[in-house]
């Protein structure tokens, strides 16, 4: 009987022991995922650029600007720096945290209220913070080949925006999107960009060249090939972005006017609705060349399966 018990003693002692030593391990683990998540995101880096000319004041230019921001790019989406340009959480859910886009306007709690030309220029070229850092959930990769008449357009659009006071709270993040950081499988805009390409040279209009241009706002969440797959960093309820291209698993059978359809309405071509992370409201207002200049585009990438991004 002293045995048997002395045997359950020894049983549990060690599976106390075990225990803790996960923990340990666990802890030792997280705190290192934690360091190395920590230092990319303080990571500096220096870059010269030339300031872009914001044609501040400019109506038509305001106006291109608007457009570009409102149904191009998504900067105003309710899910981004939002309608008003005061930003607003894109991510607030464990496991992967808050990640926060920040208020653009002139008002309190503005990021960009004392930003010059030349520091437009960097986070919308190169995605780099003022103080040298890499931003992290800003898209600068989406929008490398749009001219510089369009940057300043959009830059002039939002320094005409009234002033909002909402202070951009930043970034509280979870263990998952440190992991993905630490991991390098989340990637920032600045390590994804190659800053010394030459940038398409198009005019807007309904041709595969000007759809060259604006499918850089596609890439985020399509991949490079288009052909969509999770999207890395995302909100873990966000779907698979679908496959772009001509294959089976993508558009293959699709029309242009089921393509116009889903980016206008967000409706498939069998009835069903897109999922409200395809900004398919924002794209509402795009203008009919600039679709039909995406599906120019699309028409000449090569066919890959649905996944490899």
């Amino acid at each position: 009987m002293a045995d048997k018990k002395k045997k359950r003693s020894l049983v549990k002692r060690g599976a106390i022991f075990l225990g803790v030593g996960f923990l340990a391990v666990g802890t030792v683990g997280f705190g290192s995922v934690y360091f190395l998540s920590q230092s990319k995101l303080g990571e500096k880096f220096e870059r010269k650029v030339a300031g872009i000319e914001i044609p501040e004041g400019d109506e038509d230019a305001v106006d291109r600007g608007k457009y570009l921001a409102n149904n191009v790019m998504g900067c105003s989406s309710s899910d981004c720096h939002r309608p008003d340009l005061g930003g607003g959480a894109v991510i607030d859910a464990q496991p992967m945290g808050r990640v926060y886009a920040p208020n653009l306007t002139g008002g309190e709690g503005s990021v960009t209220k004392e930003y010059g030309p030349e520091d437009w220029a960097r986070i919308l070229r190169h995605g780099l913070k003022k103080d040298g850092t890499r931003a992290l959930i800003m898209p600068s990769e989406d929008y490398v080949n749009f001219s510089d008449g369009d940057i300043g357009a959009v830059i002039a659009y939002v320094k005409s925006m009234p002033d909002v006071d909402r202070e951009s709270i930043g970034h509280s993040l979870g263990p998952v999107t440190r992991l993905l950081i630490s991991s390098g499988e989340l990637q920032f805009a600045y390590d994804k960009i190659d800053h010394d390409a030459k940038r398409p040279e198009a005019e807007p209009g309904p041709t595969r060249e000007w759809g060259e241009v604006l499918i850089g706002t596609c890439t985020g969440c399509h991949g490079k090939t288009l052909s969509g797959g999770k999207i890395p960093g995302g909100d873990p309820k966000w779907p698979p972005a679908r496959n772009l291209t001509p294959d089976e698993s993508g558009i293959k059978s699709w029309t242009f006017e089921d393509f116009q359809k889903a980016i206008k309405t967000g409706t498939r071509p069998d009835g069903t609705t897109l999922d409200p992370v395809m900004p398919y409201k924002a794209y509402a207002g795009m203008k009919p060349d600039d679709i039909k200049a995406l599906w120019a585009y699309l028409q000449t990438v090569p066919a890959k399966p649905a996944g490899g991004r």
